[in-house]
């Protein structure tokens, strides 16, 4: 035993000092904050699979994971402060990750006592746990139990004495064995499906290498390994069956969540950027979690990945489990099984990684399709850490600590006094970060104010109807990151029994409802009195919002427009008349507002016509048809205000169900409105300010990585409001409209803005230096003769002027662009080279300021002819003219340009009003570049004209074309929702099915056909109407079956294991090392690691391996080949010194590393370099060779 009881204990009490020194007093965001704000509570609610209280009504994302244990510990432990349950968690966690390493290395008989320790401390405060821990310990508690899922199959699986019988285990042994793993794996939880099948792999490896596929060369005898084998199945037996029992209770509502959830997994990271980290470097010394490079806030993660003295202590103890495994002490115990391990761990991230792996371009596309639940593939670090953490053990093992104080006094002559100092010093830095106090995130706090408990409770107060509605809190932010401390979920949602909603990253919601839910987003964000929507209180009650909570205490890092512009919008501007201030906590900290509004053209400040949580009842033809996304609900409140109609629900075309009946006859799928949504546009997941791109044309290039450019709607890209190039193409390396722009996209910034004939407007280039940024211009033909004019938006800027015919340059000229801000404000052309050119490109090479080109325009000399290539926005035709046309700019443009196509054969009078108009002021918009003023009747012949407008939005109404709807409605009647469409929810009305429809564009609606509610009224059908989750009952059965399924498991265990535990004799470590690898072993080696070294690096890496093999095996060879004393000999046996596999792998190692501390992240990146790359790899493959006995291992 490496530890007595009372050793085992003071272990227990360290771990326990050093999770409590850090930051006491303070709680962190860590996983959820539900988890110390309100467990039970949490608890309860993840005992079903569907809410209405949670954002739009959704599915909980894996909820029911927190079950057990993690929830379970925390709702235990609810009287004692969140802090200190938060400490004890993390106390249990490092325990157990060190206790079980260090039970693991003795069962495998590896390392000493004291070698043991150190690796289990290093396993325990490892990049992986480091990293995660603090921030999402839930991902952290799987990899602490993988040495405790493994221990069972080691033990049973232990080789015999060396010179006697294998012993063949009981059956109750196995039994124990057996389902003693399972438990762990119960233990396990399922807050993420993934990091539970992470944990279990490496223990289904060992049973593989040293049962399934137990060889006489590497098991002992013949006999021994067909008894191995045989006990590897008998262990099975076992194994898999309570393995099922452990995960059922989790696998059921996994399955509901994939069957009904929305694809969420689309609109977070993407595998370009989960997989950026994938170099061998990184992998090997376990900084491959993608958020530790990015997130500051995750102290320890980011020192891990970005301070070069932890890459050095990082990389050393990789280097020093590297020599173990090869040898450098002798053979260790189970060599070939921990390859086996370490080997598949490097083949999962490896193959991944970009530039090196010759099929990363396949499985990143992968990860983002159907593999996209494993795209995280950082949770298989422990395929890698383990393994390296045991060759520290083994090589370790020999290590004398002097325990006399001459020794310490004169270390320059004591070599094991330098070796213990030098491994102290690297196992010191390596967990620096845990004992120096960074293991918590930045911005804790000591309890959430009291302001957000009193604005909870105010709302949950029946009297105040909060429950009939839903609570909007604002302003939208990234994460709830507060001025007194970051929960990262909303400090709301653990407070509130009523329906909320926030839009935050990614809500787990369609992504329509998103869209609807950006929609009234920039209403609250648009300065001033001339920007804001007098119909905004409408749109929030058309959508099921009743009230508003408007928070003052987020942090600028929260990504939020701030509370002063939504304030401004509620008590200042033209929309203030809709809102009306009913409280306020903290002082103003926190202010709700009631949305005083109409719905349906009655006032109704709680959300709807007579129905519960909402809901209300429209006749179908009632439904205005929209062509749209659902982001244009507020304009169309707007315009339908300033029209002098009333609030009215929408169907968007592509939403419109077959068979659905208005009093007039059938709902068609013609349009009544034609709007300019959805947009094919560019978005950035990850913000929420400053996310769209600009309109873009659908063949331009993305900078974005995700699989879907946007939020989908449904249509395709054809049928979406887009950029339309005419004469050409205008392209750019970068621009401020792209929305990875480091402090969000303008969309005025694109390169539309350079050819839009708008002076204001210009191109910019992206984040970073303006300089060799470009701007091209293709032309549609080859042309000659030619002049070029543009303008920057400030200061003068140089420029270089290339033109190309076929990808050849034909000549190039530097010019100076003129500034807005010179006296001399004339534009003059520059005459291009004279040459045919197909390509002109512009690349700036000096600038003094507001770096840009606007009014670019290239003129044929001989013709005078404007022949600069141009980008038209142009909106979907339509078959028939629809009602009114209502484009707007509700992203951001300076001026909005449109292009809309009038149907049919005879020319269409239209009025022109918008908001400006229904302001009082005078519209600034043309129609086919002639100026037009509010009211003004335009005739617009068949075909194309474009409308351009300074406004928010113009309306274009056709004349003599009444408003849709017919008021009373003898045919279809539609119940609408306030929560979002899911394909799992089911509705009977006084037990009649009723079919799912989507109104206004995401709102779960329900069709009542004409008769099935005779003589109700729309109040009493709303109350009549039975809405269920289909799915509820199979989730909550599944729990059950599985609570009991985990009571068997538990008895079965004991019931195996409580006679046995103190069986006299039992073997708890390895006798032996194991055999070595034979020659059949030795080719099934070769050829895995040719196929690794494939994967990992291409043909690069084949001769990366196939060189180091040779060096390993071929230089004894040829010293046995030459004469004794001879001078070759003399040179080929110095030669023979370095490339035994040890030193020939720290060799490459060290270099490697060098290379990795000189250029960490944040700087010139080592792990973008293929040197870096193959030295690392030339290291694991001397590494193989030294473990399987393919060179001379020795001491080094």
């Amino acid at each position: 035993m490496t530890l007595s009881r009372r050793g085992w204990g003071l272990a227990g009490l360290l771990w326990l000092l050093l999770a409590l020194a850090q930051e006491p007093g303070l709680t962190v965001a860590d996983t959820k904050h539900d988890l110390t704000a309100n467990p039970w509570g949490f608890l309860t609610q993840a005992l079903s699979p569907w809410t209405d209280v949670f954002p739009l009504g959704q599915l909980q994302n894996q909820a029911y994971g927190y079950l057990f244990p993690q929830g379970l510990f925390f709702a235990l432990l609810d009287p004692v402060p969140d802090w200190l349950t938060q400490r004890l968690w993390w106390a249990l966690l490092l325990f157990l990750a060190f206790a079980g390493a260090v039970r693991l290395l003795e069962a495998t008989g590896t390392g000493s006592r004291v070698s043991r320790l150190v690796a289990g401390v290093l396993f325990a405060l490892g990049p992986r746990i480091l990293t995660t821990l603090g921030a999402i310990s839930s991902e952290a508690w799987t990899v602490a139990l993988v040495p405790w899922i493994m221990l069972p199959v080691v033990r049973v699986l232990l080789p015999g004495p060396a010179h006697g019988p294998a012993t063949r285990p009981t059956s109750r042994r196995l039994a124990a064995a057996g389902l003693g793993s399972a438990m762990v794996v119960l233990c396990l939880g399922a807050v993420n499906a993934v990091a539970t099948l992470a944990a279990v792999v490496p223990a289904v490896l060992w049973w593989l290498a040293q049962g399934v596929f137990a060889t006489a060369g590497g098991a002992g005898s013949a006999a021994e390994a067909a008894q191995r084998r045989r006990t590897a199945w008998r262990f099975a037996a076992w194994w898999v069956p309570g393995g099922v029992l452990a995960c059922f209770w989790w696998v059921g509502p996994l399955l509901v969540l994939g069957r009904y959830s929305p694809p969420f997994t689309d609109y977070i990271e993407a595998s370009g950027l989960t997989t950026h980290w994938f170099n061998l470097g990184e992998v090997l010394r376990g900084a491959t979690s993608w958020t530790a490079f990015l997130s500051t806030e995750r102290q320890a993660g980011f020192a891990v990945a970005t301070e070069a003295v932890f890459v050095a202590a990082t990389v050393a103890v990789a280097l020093l489990g590297l020599a173990g495994l090869a040898g450098a002490r002798g053979r260790m115990p189970f060599a070939g099984s921990w390859l086996v391990v370490l080997g598949v761990g490097l083949a999962v991230f490896g193959v991944a990684a970009t530039p090196f792996s010759p099929v990363a371009e396949q499985v990143q596309g992968f990860l983002d399709g159907a593999g996209a639940p494993l795209r995280n593939l950082h949770k298989f670090d422990a395929l890698v850490h383990l393994p390296l953490v045991a060759g520290v053990a083994h090589l370790l093992g020999g290590l004398t600590v002097p325990r006399d104080a001459a020794s310490w006094r004169h270390p320059e002559k004591n070599r094991p006094v330098v070796v213990t100092t030098a491994v102290v010093l690297v196992v010191a830095a390596a967990t620096a970060p845990a004992w120096s106090g960074r293991l918590v995130p930045q911005d804790g706090y000591r309890a959430v104010p009291s302001s957000w408990q009193q604005a909870a409770d105010w709302l949950n107060d029946p009297a105040h109807g909060a429950d009939d509605t839903r609570t909007m809190i604002l302003p939208e932010a990234r994460s709830a990151r507060q001025t007194w401390g970051n929960t990262r979920d909303e400090p709301a949602q653990a407070l509130l029994d009523v329906p909320w909603v926030v839009r935050d990253a990614v809500p787990l919601v369609p992504p329509e409802a998103i869209r609807g839910l950006d929609g009234l987003q920039r209403e609250f964000a648009a300065e001033g009195a001339s920007g804001a929507n007098p119909a905004l209180a409408d749109a929030l009650l058309q959508q099921g919002v009743g009230y508003l909570l408007v928070r003052t205490d987020l942090a600028r890092a929260a990504d939020t427009p701030g509370a002063r512009v939504v304030l401004n919008t509620l008590t200042r501007s033209a929309a203030a008349d809709g809102f009306t201030e009913v409280a306020d906590f903290g002082g103003g900290d926190i202010r709700i507002f009631r949305v005083d509004g109409q719905v349906d053209g009655q006032a109704d400040g709680q959300a709807g016509a007579g129905g519960p949580s909402g809901t209300r009842v429209v006749g179908a033809g009632d439904l205005e048809v929209t062509a749209g996304g659902p982001e244009v609900l507020p304009r169309l409140a707007a315009a339908d205000a300033a029209a002098g109609h009333g609030p009215r629900d929408r169907i968007l075309v592509q939403d419109v169900p077959d068979g659905l009946t208005g009093a007039a006859g059938p709902v068609g799928r013609t349009p009544e409105t034609v709007t300019d949504t959805p947009a094919l546009r560019e978005h950035n997941y990850g913000n929420v300010t400053g996310a769209e791109s600009d309109i873009r044309a659908a063949d331009d290039a993305r900078s974005t990585r995700n699989p879907v450019r946007d939020y989908p709607t449904g249509l395709a890209d054809s049928d979406l409001t887009q950029v339309r190039e005419r004469g050409g193409r205008v392209t750019a390396s970068s621009s401020a409209a792209d929305p990875t722009s480091l402090n969000g996209a303008e969309p005025y910034s694109g390169p539309s803005a350079a050819v839009d004939g708008v002076g204001e407007t210009a191109w910019r280039p992206g984040t970073g230096s303006p300089v060799n940024q470009t701007l091209t211009l293709e032309l549609d033909r080859p042309r000659s003769q030619m002049s070029l004019s543009a303008r920057t938006p400030g200061s003068p800027l140089r420029v270089q002027v290339t033109t190309y015919l076929d990808d050849e340059t034909v000549a190039s000229t530097t010019t100076l662009v003129p500034g807005y801000r010179e006296a001399d404000t004339t534009v003059r052309p520059v005459v291009l080279p004279s040459g045919e050119a197909d390509r002109v490109e512009l690349r700036i090479v000096g600038s003094w300021g507001d770096a840009g080109l606007s009014e670019v325009t290239l003129t044929e000399l001989d013709s005078g002819r404007d022949v600069t290539p141009r980008r038209d926005i142009v909106v979907p035709a339509t078959d028939h003219t629809p009602r009114r046309w209502v484009l707007g700019q509700e992203v951001y443009e300076f001026e909005m340009r449109r292009t809309i196509t009038v149907p049919g054969s005879g020319p269409v009078p239209v009025t022109v009003t918008s908001d400006r108009c229904a302001a009082g002021r005078q519209t600034v918009s043309t129609v086919d570049g002639v100026p037009v003023a509010c009211g003004d009747r335009v005739l617009l012949d068949p075909g194309e004209h474009e409308v351009r407008s300074r406004d928010r939005w113009v309306s274009l109404d056709v004349q003599d074309s009444a408003a849709g709807g017919t008021g009373t409605d003898g045919g279809d009647r539609v119940v609408v929702t306030s929560t979002a469409v899911n394909p799992g929810r089911a509705a009977e009305l006084e037990g009649t099915a009723l079919a799912p429809v989507t109104v206004n564009g995401w709102q779960q609606g329900w069709v009542v056909p004409a008769g099935a509610a005779a003589g109700m009224s729309d109040t009493e059908i709303a109350s009549a109407v039975d809405v269920r989750f289909t799915a509820t009952d199979t989730y909550q059965r599944w729990l059950g079956v599985g609570l009991v399924g985990a009571l068997v498991l538990l008895a079965a265990w004991l019931f195996a294991w409580w006679p046995g535990r103190r069986t006299p004799g039992e073997r708890l470590e390895a006798e032996g090392p194991g055999g070595r690898v034979g020659p059949s072993g030795r080719v099934l080696v070769g050829a895995g690691m040719l196929a690794l070294c494939a994967g990992i690096a291409g043909f690069p890496g084949v001769v990366v391996g196939a060189v180091t093999t040779a060096l390993v095996v071929g230089v004894p060879a040829a010293l046995r080949r030459l004469p004794e004393r001879s001078a070759a000999s003399r040179g080929v046996r110095a030669l023979c010194r370095l490339t035994r596999p040890v030193a020939l792998a720290m060799l490459l190692g060290g270099a490697g590393a060098v290379l990795m501390v000189r250029g960490p992240w944040g700087g010139d990146y080592a792990g973008y370099s293929w040197v870096t790359q193959l030295l690392f790899l030339g290291c694991v493959v001397a590494t193989v060779c030294g473990a399987t006995g393919g060179g001379r291992a020795g001491r080094s």
